[in-house]
């Protein structure tokens, strides 16, 4: 593991798991990842054309399931929040999985690099993990959780791993596409730490002008009266009116 990401790990995990409210969100898209995966594996299992990989899709989509079910049960647990539901239920799953303009990422990737993503989303997972249970993160019920599902992550690693391996070896050039989708992880992690920022800078601004500008405003606001108004004329009168102006 980098120096540098340790160092965010480090920060990022006081930060996700001490402030109220805050695990629960974290499980939550754990679950959300997690049934994501299960979704590319088993797109995997049906566009794949090797028949040894086939089986350890299958597998490694059934582990996935199985750890979104486990981490969906612990934001319960803990008591769920409204964001946290939200993120359980999210209603663009899809998109999350991975399936831009009706194509899978094994799809859009093809299978060398696909397994290349494999290994390092597992990797990053699994120094993630490790970094949470290292600093007692965040109760024992949970560090529990992560401990069984480590065992699963240990092994995704190790196939997608060997997996690069042999691609190496038939002349892939899967140090560039390792490097690559690891910068495209960074980018995305940025964009989505843009994105928070964004709310909870815009939701400042908003409050101020709320009470700077339109909360005075409305203090030397006139109102005017309510309910139904008497007409200034009769209605018969104003239609002859209108008839001499045509």
């Amino acid at each position: 593991m980098g120096v540098f990401r340790r160092a965010w790990l480090t920060v990022a995990s006081e930060f996700s798991w001490r402030v109220p409210g805050r695990p629960q969100r974290l499980l939550a898209a754990f679950s959300l990842a997690e049934r994501g995966s299960m979704m590319d594996m088993l797109a995997a299992v049906e566009a794949t054309t090797r028949r040894d990989m086939r089986r350890k899709y299958f597998i490694h989509a059934l582990d996935e399931g199985r750890h979104a079910r486990i981490f969906a049960d612990r934001v319960r647990d803990f008591g769920q929040t409204g964001r946290a539901d939200a993120a359980l239920e999210d209603s663009g799953q899809l998109v999350e999985a991975g399936i831009v303009g009706g194509k899978t990422l094994f799809e859009r990737f093809g299978e060398a690099k696909f397994l290349a993503f494999v290994y390092v989303a597992e990797a990053d997972a699994v120094e993630q993990f490790n970094v949470y249970l290292e600093r007692g993160l965040p109760d024992p019920a949970t560090q529990a959780t992560l401990r069984t599902i480590l065992k699963d992550e240990v092994f995704h690693v190790a196939y997608s791993r060997a997996e690069v391996e042999k691609l190496r070896k038939e002349g892939h050039a899967v140090d560039k596409m390792c490097r690559d989708l690891r910068m495209a992880r960074v980018w995305e992690r940025y964009l989505r730490f843009s994105r928070d920022v964004g709310t909870f800078v815009s939701g400042i601004w908003l409050t101020i002008l709320y009470f700077v500008v339109l909360a005075p405003f409305r203090l030397f606001a006139r109102t005017e009266g309510g309910g139904w108004q008497p007409a200034s004329a009769p209605r018969a009168d104003r239609l002859a009116a209108a008839r001499a102006e045509g």
